[in-house]
């Protein structure tokens, strides 16, 4: 956890909420990718395009933000988005969250919710940070990178968890609860993930064994 001061699939259909005048325009994609509830699961993620980010990755380490990185979904639509007066959102028939923020009729300002397909069985590593403040009091909250392995057939909400720390401190924390169409919202284990270690120069010289 780190707080520091500061001054894919082809969509089917789409729709444009207009929460209301001079409010930001929330766009809503609807998606159908290929679930099969033996081998995949699905998970909503929460974030937005006013200064929070969110990724993850296969595997159980994580790359930096700024790295080059194939295989790192991001779940906002990158830096320039921010400057942008709307968000949008993608939603594949997931069950309604228990959390009215993370309903697309709930979301705040700029926020979005994106759900996606992921394979069961293989552990996923999340990113998430956020920030906010005044024009005269700034701050940022980057939370500590986790992974967990999603279970086949089962629904997952992630959002990040904000506590306020001090008088100009906050907290944060990846929060994973498992979900279903009968309101269950169960909080589900993760683990620390460090950083993935760096790969070798593309022209370093290999012994064969």
């Amino acid at each position: 956890m780190k707080i520091r001061p500061y001054a894919r699939p082809l969509a089917i259909g789409s729709m444009v909420v207009a929460i209301a005048a001079c409010t930001p325009t929330h766009h809503v994609t609807t998606e159908t990718p290929s679930y099969d509830p033996t081998v995949s699961a699905r998970m909503r993620i929460l974030t937005g395009n006013d200064l929070q980010s969110a990724s993850f990755r296969p595997g159980t380490c994580y790359t930096p933000r700024w790295q080059n990185d194939p295989q790192r979904i991001s779940v906002d639509d990158g830096f320039l988005a921010r400057y942008k007066y709307s968000s949008r959102s993608v939603t594949i028939g997931m069950p309604p969250s228990p959390r009215p923020a993370m309903r697309v009729e709930g979301l705040h300002f700029k926020d979005l919710v994106r759900e996606y397909v992921v394979d069961a069985g293989k552990p996923l590593t999340l990113s998430m940070s956020t920030a906010g403040g005044t024009d005269y009091d700034h701050w940022s909250c980057s939370a500590t990178d986790v992974s967990f392995t999603p279970v086949a057939g089962q629904d997952y909400d992630v959002f990040l968890a904000l506590e306020r720390s001090g008088r100009r401190s906050y907290s944060c924390s990846i929060t994973i609860h498992r979900i279903d169409a009968n309101g269950l919202d169960e909080p589900v284990e993760s683990r620390y993930a460090p950083k993935c270690p760096a790969a070798p120069d593309a022209g370093e010289n290999k012994t064969a064994p």
